[in-house]
């Protein structure tokens, strides 16, 4: 089965879009600072929200490079192939996953 890479590209772009779109939002939440409020327990609140948010940051730039290295993939004729044995990616993989870089049985061995 051939790879439907317009589609792909296309869902990957989306992907960025809003990828990037998200990580804007993100820093336009952030609080002017911790250490301003009147109770300690609002103190608290800022510091968890604040830890919160970089986990979620660290999460979404994360997916952002996996998604801007697929589209590497693409336009250097290995998007499809996977980086660790070198077999072709199913596509339902790669539907599911368009950033997808290894096979699923790569990939499980990888989390193993």
């Amino acid at each position: 089965m051939t790879i439907p890479f317009e589609s792909l590209r296309q869902a990957l772009e989306e992907e960025r879009s809003r990828l990037r779109e998200e990580l804007a939002r993100l820093d336009a939440r952030a609080p002017e600072g911790i250490g301003y409020h009147d109770h300690m327990a609002d103190d608290a609140t800022d510091v968890m929200d604040q830890a919160t948010r970089v986990t979620l940051r660290r999460h979404l730039e994360a997916r952002l490079r996996e998604v801007e290295a697929a589209l590497r993939r693409m336009e250097e004729g290995t998007y499809g192939i996977c980086q660790d044995c070198g077999r072709p990616i199913e596509v339902a993989r790669l539907k599911a996953l368009p950033f997808a870089a290894f096979c699923l049985e790569c990939q499980a061995r990888r989390e193993r």
